[in-house]
C-alpha cells in the first residue's frame, strides 16, 4: 500500500462548507471533495487513530 507523502486541504465554498483534500502518493495526487459533515467525520476518526493505545503483541521466545 502506498503511503501518503503529502496531504493539502483547501476550501472551495464557506456557505455550505465545501473543501477538497489532496494526497500525495509516490507522485499521484488523488483529489477528493468533501463537505462539512464530512470533515466532522474524519475528524472524529483522526482524533480515534492519534490517541488509540498500542496494542502489545506477545513474542514467543524459543529456547
Amino acid at each position: 500500500m502506498p503511503r501518503a507523502t503529502n496531504i493539502v486541504v483547501s476550501t472551495v465554498s464557506a456557505a455550505p462548507l465545501r473543501g477538497t483534500i489532496e494526497f500525495d502518493c509516490a507522485g499521484t495526487v488523488a483529489t477528493f471533495e468533501i463537505n462539512e459533515e464530512l470533515a466532522h467525520r474524519l475528524c472524529t476518526e483522526l482524533e480515534r487513530f492519534l490517541t488509540q493505545v498500542p496494542r502489545r503483541t506477545q513474542v514467543t521466545r524459543l529456547g
